[in-house]
């Protein structure tokens, strides 16, 4: 059975019933709620890195307007050495550096007085404006 579910922001993803969300996982441990998903990210490191500080910030505003309290919220950045493209046409070797390189993000929250599927929904929302 799949259902939208409701709370105040809607994050216009579908709720599998005893599943979570794409990959984003949430238990309680002792009266915390402890939020966690990974997303590989495709672009230049250095921006992705600065984007994400900025939705961090705007999660943590988020989380303190719906009066809930920060434990921790913790970001892992993973990231492989740049990429090296290596081409011939029969004639000339090209080595390219490539722009984008994937980046592994691994968010957890902890926190205290907040739903989990809000959070669960915010954070996807994290990770998506992380691929625009």
């Amino acid at each position: 059975m799949i259902t939208k579910h409701d709370h105040a922001e809607s994050c216009n993803h579908h709720h599998h019933a005893g599943h979570h969300h794409h990959g984003i996982e949430s238990h309680m441990h002792d009266d915390a709620l402890v939020c966690s998903g990974k997303r590989d990210i495709i672009g230049d490191l250095e921006t992705i890195k600065q984007n994400l500080a900025d939705e961090i910030e705007i999660l943590a505003r988020w989380i303190q307007e719906m009066s809930g309290i920060i434990g921790h919220v913790k970001a892992l950045v993973e990231c492989d050495s740049p990429a090296t493209m290596i081409s011939t046409t029969g004639v000339d070797i090209t080595v390219k550096e490539m722009v984008g390189s994937t980046v592994q993000i691994s968010i957890v929250a902890i926190v205290f007085n907040t739903n989990a599927q809000s959070l669960e929904c915010r954070i996807l929302s994290l990770f998506d404006a992380l691929q625009k």
